[in-house]
């Protein structure tokens, strides 16, 4: 989790519990059509209300699947969701420890937070986990990926009521056209440590 976490949300904006409660399953390949109806697929991560799997989403706008960037499967992210499935894992990051009250992310939020501080330096305050959301719709802006694809992407209700459209139902090719332009200038992802390969 400490490699995986901020890199997936970075490239989907996905919120911090959104990517701690993932299920094994909520990582497949989807088929769409692409241009001159040739079929195609992608890999997609899915983030929705689940009871069974005590999964939440902070509301129905929330509810979506996001096509998973080419730089994350390059560096083995379908294999940890393959190894997670195999061992019948209720989550991916299966070692999150939840707090005394049940909450999933707290002791990890925290921990996050003190290695951003002491380990990474930032003193700003105001840069959190969170912040990875907000600078991947930024990264998008910059690569033109549509406003509206980005919404969606991150979940991001507008109050448009073309909101209710959208979430699992969206169309997955301008999802993954979208992806496909995203891109972080400058950025070069950090190999997965030994122990994860």
């Amino acid at each position: 989790a400490a490699y995986w976490l901020p890199l997936l949300a970075l490239y989907t904006g996905a919120r911090q519990t959104e990517l701690g409660q993932l299920h094994p399953d909520d990582v497949y390949e989807e088929a769409y059509f692409g241009d001159g109806d040739t079929e195609k697929s992608a890999w997609v991560m899915r983030f929705a209300e689940n009871e069974e799997r005590g999964q939440k989403v902070k509301n129905e706008g929330s509810e979506r699947r996001v096509p998973i960037h080419a730089d994350l499967i390059a560096l083995g992210f379908l294999k940890v969701a393959a190894a997670a499935k195999a061992e019948r894992r209720a989550r991916i990051f299966h070692k999150i420890n939840p707090t005394a009250e049940g909450e999933l992310m707290g002791n990890w939020s925290k921990w996050f937070s003190r290695y951003l501080r002491k380990v990474c330096g930032v003193t700003d305050d105001r840069v959190v986990f969170h912040s990875f959301r907000h600078s991947f719709k930024h990264y998008a802006r910059e690569v033109d990926v549509p406003t509206e694809v980005s919404n969606e992407i991150t979940g991001h209700e507008t109050g448009d009521v073309a909101n209710q459209y959208g979430g699992l139902e969206y169309p997955l090719r301008p999802l993954v056209e979208g992806m496909a332009l995203y891109r972080v200038p400058g950025f070069t992802l950090p190999p997965p440590p030994a122990s994860l390969r």
